[in-house]
C-alpha cells in the first residue's frame, strides 16, 4: 500500500511512504486530477472508523519480516525469498512478527481495531494430511516456509521453554528476548533442577546465561545482532605480550557433530541429523541430545552451527584492559585494532588492578540453509510408511567362500524400501559407514515351532511353517539344493542361527509358505538343530540382499553399536552386536563311539569335521581348520565332569584305573563329550553321546 498525506504546514506537500497507516487514517484526503491537488478536501473525515486488518502474515522463514508480503512457491511466477533471507525455515520469525502487530495496535488508540486482525493464513485442510499428503494437494511443499499456521499456531520457541521451567522452579524475571529457535516441545522426564533441565537446550542451541543488572539474561551467542566492541587500547602489564593466543591442535576437536531430536512429522520419534567436516583431521564426535522437538531444518541449521562454532573455538585470547574499561560484560563480542584477526565472544573476566579477560573465537549463525520445496515433508506419507526397518546382525558360519569375518553379515528389510546404510561405532560416536544395502532381504518369522531334528540326509518328518514379510520362495531340484541353494538361516532358542536347506517350498495363504525337504544343521549349526526354534523365531533367505557387514579379523567378536540410516530418514539403533566368531569356531565331531578293551580300558574314538573344504571326495582326510589338531575330552557323571584332559588325535584310552578312581567301579555305559580346540575360538561346538558297553 502507498498511501498520501497532507503535510501538516497546510501547503498541500504530498508524501509517500509504504504502510502509513496512521497518517492516512488521520489525515484530510485531498483528490489530484491531473496531476493538480484540489483545494478542497474531499469527504473522507479523518480518524472516522478503524481500519480492519483483512490480511495480516508473514512467511515462516528466515528474515520473512523484511518482506512479509512474498512466500516461495517455484510454481508461481511471484516465487520470492524476502530480503536478505537465506530460504531458511524459521518459524518464530513469523511468531514474533504476529506478536508484535497484535501488542502494537493494542497500544495505539484509533487506527486500527484491535479486535478485527484476521491473520492470513489458516487452512481448512487437515494437519497432517495437509502439507503432508503432496500427491493430494500440490501445494503441501510451500507450507514449510509458507504464511500457513496450521501445524504451528501451538508449537513453543526455545524462550517459551525456557521461561515455563524457570516458572515451574519459581524463578521469575528472566529476559529471553535475546533467545531465538523453532522447538515445539521439550521433554521432561524426572524431577530435577532448572539447571539440569536446561542445559542441554542451552548447550544445542549455544545460548547463555549473563547476569546485567540484577537480571538474568539469556540470548543465543551465535545469532545475536549484538553490537561488536572495537577494543583498540589494551592494558600494558610490565614486559609481558598485551594480549596472549593459544591455538589448539585440529585433532582435539571434532570434525563431525550429530543432534539427536524427537520428530514431529515422525510421530515424535527420535531422529539423528550429523554434521561432517571433508578432510577432517579428527574422529571426535560433537554430540547433542536436547530432549527436544524440533523440525528438520531446524535440527540441520542447529547441528552445522554448532560444529562451525565449535572448530572456531580452538582460537582462544588472553588480555588485559584497564580497571575503568567497565562497559566490557562476559557474553560480549569484540575484536581488536592491533590483535589477532576476527570475532572472540567474552567467557571470563577477573577485576583487579586490571581487568583480564578470556575470550574465544567464535562463528556466527549462517541463520539456517535454503533448502528444497519439499525438504521434510513425506508425500502421500500413510500411517504403515514409517521407516522402522527390520535390521538382522548374524553371526553366521562359513557356509560359502570367504574370510571368516565377513560371515558377521545383515539383512534388512523395510516396506516401502528405501536403500540403507549400516554404520558403526565401538562408542557412541564417530560412526563410520560399513555396507550399503541397496535391496530388501527376505525375512519372515516362523509361523509354528521348528523342533530338533537329523542331520546328514533330507528330513520329510516335520515342515518348516514361516511368514514371509515380502516376496516368495520356489523348490528346486535335489542337485541344486545339495549345491547351496535354498539356503535359509533360522534363528534357534539358543541364539545360534541353524543354516537349513530345503528342495519343496509352496504358499499355503497370502505370504505364508511350508518347506519341506529339509537339510538341517549345515556348515556346523548342529547344536542350533538340537535348541530347536519357536513361533515368532527370526528367518532370512541367505541371498545376495544379505551382506558382509565389513569386519576386519581383529574386530571379531569385538562388541560394537550399529546404525541404520536411510536417505531422508532417522538412523534406527544402536543395536549392539558382536560379530565374527561363529565362522571361526570349531565344529563339533561326529560319530562318537566307545568299546571296552579286553584289559578293561574303554577306548573312545570319534571323527572330526571341518568348517571349509570339508565336502571333498577325494583321497585322504580333509584339511586341517586350525594350525594343529587337538580336542578336549570331558568323562560326564550326569551334568558333571568327573575327568578333563586334551588329546591330539581323535581318540581317547580311558584307563580302568582312571574309571576305578572316577566312579569306584566299572560302568555299563560311559558319558562324554568332545570339543575340538581352536586358536581363535578356544573351545569348539560340543558333541555329547553316551554309549552302552
Amino acid at each position: 500500500m502507498v498511501v498520501g498525506s497532507q503535510g501538516d504546514t497546510g501547503s498541500h506537500t504530498w508524501v509517500y511512504r509504504y504502510k502509513d497507516l496512521e497518517g492516512w487514517w488521520g489525515s484530510l484526503h485531498h483528490d489530484r486530477i491531473g496531476g493538480v491537488e484540489l483545494s478542497v478536501p474531499s469527504p473522507w473525515v479523518p480518524g472516522g472508523k478503524p481500519i480492519w486488518f483483512t490480511e495480516v502474515g508473514c512467511p515462516a522463514i528466515d528474515k520473512g519480516a523484511n518482506q512479509p508480503n512474498v512466500f516461495v512457491d517455484p510454481k508461481s511466477s511471484e516465487n520470492a525469498l524476502p530480503y536478505f533471507s537465506s530460504g531458511g525455515r524459521c518459524d518464530l520469525v513469523q511468531r514474533r512478527f504476529l506478536e508484535a502487530h497484535h501488542a502494537h495496535w493494542r497500544e495505539v488508540d484509533g487506527a486500527v481495531d484491535p479486535h478485527h486482525l484476521f491473520v492470513w493464513t489458516w487452512d481448512a485442510r487437515p494437519v497432517p494430511a495437509f502439507p503432508e499428503n503432496t500427491d493430494l494437494w500440490a501445494d503441501g511443499g510451500n507450507w514449510r516456509t509458507g504464511h500457513w499456521l496450521n501445524g504451528r499456531l501451538g508449537a513453543s520457541t526455545a524462550g517459551d521453554i525456557i521461561q515455563a521451567v524457570l516458572a515451574d522452579h519459581g524463578f521469575e524475571g528472566a529476559d529471553t528476548s535475546a533467545v531465538t529457535g523453532d522447538i515445539t516441545g521439550y521433554v521432561q522426564a524426572e524431577q530435577a533442577s532448572a539447571r539440569d533441565v536446561l542445559e542441554p537446550l542451552m548447550q544445542a542451541l549455544s545460548i547463555d546465561a549473563v547476569e546485567y543488572g540484577g537480571v538474568l539474561r539469556f540470548r543465543s551467542r551465535l545469532k545475536l545482532a549484538a553490537r561488536t566492541q572495537h577494543i583498540e587500547i589494551l592494558a600494558e602489564d610490565g614486559e609481558a605480550a598485551q594480549f596472549e593466543e593459544t591455538r589448539e591442535h585440529d585433532s582435539d576437536y571434532a570434525g563431525e557433530a550429530l543432534i539427536d531430536f524427537f520428530d514431529a512429522t515422525a510421530d515424535y520419534g527420535q531422529a539423528t541429523v550429523r554434521s561432517r567436516r571433508t578432510g577432517a583431521k579428527s574422529d571426535r564426535v560433537l554430540r547433542l541430545s536436547p530432549p527436544a522437538v524440533l523440525h528438520e531444518g531446524m535440527a540441520s541449521a542447529t547441528v552445522e552451527d554448532a560444529l562451525k562454532d565449535h572448530q572456531a573455538g580452538r582460537r582462544q585470547v588472553r588480555f588485559s584492559l584497564s580497571p575503568s574499561a567497565l562497559a566490557l560484560e562476559p557474553g560480549d563480542v569484540v575484536t581488536f585494532e592491533d590483535g589477532p584477526a576476527g570475532l572472540f565472544i567474552v567467557e571470563r573476566i577477573e577485576d583487579g588492578k586490571k581487568r583480564r579477560a578470556e575470550a574465544r573465537a567464535f562463528q556466527p549463525s549462517a541463520n539456517g540453509v535454503g533448502q528444497t520445496d519439499n525438504a521434510g515433508l513425506r508425500p502421500a506419507r500413510q500411517a504403515s510408511d514409517g521407516f522402522s526397518p527390520i535390521m538382522l546382525l548374524m553371526d553366521l558360519p562359513q557356509y560359502d567362500g570367504g574370510e571368516p569375518a565377513s560371515f558377521a553379515r545383515a539383512a534388512m528389510f523395510a516396506r516401502p524400501w528405501r536403500p540403507v546404510v549400516l554404520s558403526s561405532s565401538a562408542t557412541t560416536e564417530g560412526y563410520t559407514a560399513r555396507q550399503r544395502f541397496d535391496r530388501p532381504a527376505k525375512t519372515g518369522m516362523l509361523a509354528a515351532p521348528l523342533g530338533p531334528g537329523v542331520t546328514g540326509r533330507f528330513d520329510w518328518s516335520q515342515p518348516l511353517l514361516l511368514n514371509l514379510d515380502f516376496g516368495g520362495l520356489s523348490s528346486a531340484p535335489r542337485i541344486a539344493v545339495l549345491g547351496g541353494q535354498n539356503r535359509v538361516a533360522v534363528e534357534a532358542a539358543n541364539g545360534v542361527w541353524e543354516i537349513i536347506s530345503f528342495l519343496e517350498a509352496e504358499e499355503v495363504s497370502a505370504g505364508q509358505w511350508q518347506v519341506r525337504g529339509l537339510l538341517r544343521g549345515l556348515h556346523g549349526t548342529g547344536d542350533a538343530m538340537m535348541a530347536g526354534s519357536g513361533t515368532g523365531a527370526a528367518i532370512v533367505l541367505l541371498d545376495g540382499a544379505v551382506k558382509p557387514i565389513g569386519l576386519s579379523l581383529d574386530e571379531a567378536g569385538r562388541p560394537l553399536n550399529y546404525l541404520a540410516e536411510a536417505t531422508g530418514e532417522a538412523a534406527i539403533g544402536p543395536i549392539v552386536f558382536a560379530g565374527g566368531l561363529r565362522a571361526q569356531t570349531p565344529v563339533a565331531p561326529v560319530h562318537l563311539r566307545a568299546e571296552r578293551l579286553p584289559g578293561g580300558d574303554i577306548r573312545l574314538s570319534w571323527v572330526r569335521c571341518a568348517r571349509q573344504d570339508a565336502d571333498h571326495w577325494l583321497d585322504g582326510d580333509i584339511a586341517l581348520d586350525e594350525p594343529e589338531e587337538r580336542y578336549r575330552i570331558d568323562i560326564l557323571d550326569g551334568e558333571s565332569v568327573r575327568r578333563r584332559t586334551d588329546v591330539s588325535t581323535p581318540s581317547f584310552l580311558y584307563s580302568a584305573a582312571s574309571e576305578m578312581a572316577d566312579f569306584g567301579a566299572a560302568q555299563d555305559a560311559i558319558s562324554f563329550r568332545v570339543r575340538q580346540v581352536g586358536k581363535k575360538v578356544s573351545l569348539g561346538v560340543s558333541a555329547q553321546a553316551l554309549v552302552e558297553l
